[in-house]
């Protein structure tokens, strides 16, 4: 019998507990499902069809709910259109894949009162994740390899390679469905485990035992690293009376390592390494200056950095029901309207001339939200609210101050001020326009 066939998973997960198992009807999930079963835990099976294989995913599919019904257990499955989801997000199918699966799974976990959820990765995959970083240029943290275990997510298999997860499934007499498209070298992720990792392989036959060994030690420095980080945010970041946090610049240019501590101390706050870059250049400089992430604001004080908490207002909205419907909005816009034939355009930013029989009331008013999307006049192709605020070099503070006027489906009308929406402009058949005017 092999190591796995001998596993024991008390260190990840308690004994007795509720556990909802990914399974897509692969080698791996129908290992990690036989042991967890095997050790007496609480199983509920969860499947994902991304439809991304056409017949092939709906054969996992009917593979997956077959297994757990021959192991009386219960059974979850979900449909998802992947590409379409992928590209509203502007991401790639492996990224939107991952999103809705895991996004599925916590929900799953909730609604039958799990108390973890388990997926199949495996040191083979701890291996790809560390090459394809490299290969891309990251920091320690990105070779340090997939953790066994992220807040409710469990990884039980992650010591374990495919060989001797292949050998448990042959010993076991255990069936399984293949992927096919783990064999097509398209995905980044399938180039290095069929190609790259092979060749490797062939230069040093204890490549993946080594890498094992060095993302080992890597994790152990991360470790040691982070306990150092915690050492030192605990003695030099205070409390501020902003429900933020001060740190003495001083504490920070004064050290040779000044540059790696100021990113460790400012990336859970969302701040980018250029704005690290900017901070470490100015020094004791650059008093009144201003910079934005997300959810916060960092102020250049004469000595000190403050991090204060940003008030958002991505949850404010205002419905206007008709035309006359303005006087209680936050902006003082007014809507105007014109037979076609007789409209003279003026050409100003805080005017807005949209084709009537393309605006139906009630219309909303409201911030841009993450994952907004619009034509900007004069295109023809869809933009990320986002990418266009990058483009026009605002700053936080200035795009947050920016109203968006939508139908009540979410079709953008205009960035008030700023850039209408190119699907609501007049053309030669418009026969009734709206003049929307802000002031």
């Amino acid at each position: 019998m092999g190591r796995l066939s001998e596993s024991s998973f008390r260190k990840l997960i308690p004994e007795g507990a509720k556990v909802v198992v990914g399974l897509s009807g692969g080698a791996d999930s129908i290992a990690l499902l036989d042991l967890l079963q095997k050790q007496g835990y609480h199983c509920v099976s969860a499947h994902c069809n991304f439809h991304l294989r056409g017949e092939e995913a709906n054969r996992d599919s009917k593979f997956a709910h077959s297994q757990s019904n021959a192991r009386n257990i219960p059974f979850f499955t979900i449909d998802f259109q992947t590409e379409a989801y992928a590209s509203i997000k502007g991401i790639s199918t492996e990224m939107a894949a991952r999103e809705l699966r895991y996004n599925w799974f916590k929900e799953i976990k909730e609604r039958v009162k799990a108390d973890y959820i388990a997926v199949a990765h495996h040191a083979d995959d701890c291996i790809e994740t560390f090459m394809i970083n490299l290969s891309r240029g990251t920091g320690l943290r990105g070779l340090a390899g997939i953790k066994p275990i992220q807040g409710d997510v469990v990884r039980p298999l992650l010591s374990y390679t495919k060989k001797e997860i292949l050998e448990y499934i042959e010993e076991n007499h255990l069936t399984y469905v293949d992927d096919s498209t783990n064999f097509e070298s398209v995905y980044t992720r399938n180039k290095f485990r069929n190609n790259i990792l092979p060749m490797m392989e062939e230069v040093n036959p204890s490549f993946r035992r080594n890498v094992i060994q060095t993302i080992d030690h890597l994790s152990e420095a991360e470790r040691f690293i982070q306990n150092q980080l915690a050492e030192i945010k605990n003695s030099i970041m205070k409390p501020n009376d902003l429900k933020g946090w001060t740190i003495p610049k001083a504490s920070i240019i004064n050290r040779e390592d000044g540059h790696f501590v100021l990113f460790e101390l400012l990336r859970p706050y969302g701040f980018s390494a250029q704005i690290i870059d900017d901070l470490i250049r100015l020094g004791m400089e650059g008093t009144g200056k201003h910079f934005f992430s997300d959810l916060y604001e960092l102020r250049c004080e004469r000595s000190e950095w403050e991090i204060v908490p940003f008030q958002k207002s991505d949850s404010i909205q205002y419905t206007i029901n008709t035309p006359e419907e303005v006087d209680s909005l936050p902006i003082r816009l007014h809507f105007n309207k014109f037979k076609a034939k007789n409209l003279v355009i003026k050409r100003q930013p805080n005017i807005c001339y949209a084709d009537a029989s393309k605006i139906e009331f009630p219309l909303i008013l409201r911030h841009s939200k993450s994952g907004d999307y619009f034509v900007p006049f004069g295109m023809t192709g869809r933009k990320k609210t986002s990418d266009f605020f990058i483009d026009q070099h605002y700053s936080q503070f200035d795009k947050d101050k920016i109203w968006v006027l939508t139908s009540v489906n979410g079709e953008i009308i205009w960035l008030v001020g700023k850039r209408a929406d190119n699907r609501c402009k007049i053309t030669e058949k418009t026969e009734w326009v709206y003049e929307i005017i802000v002031d």
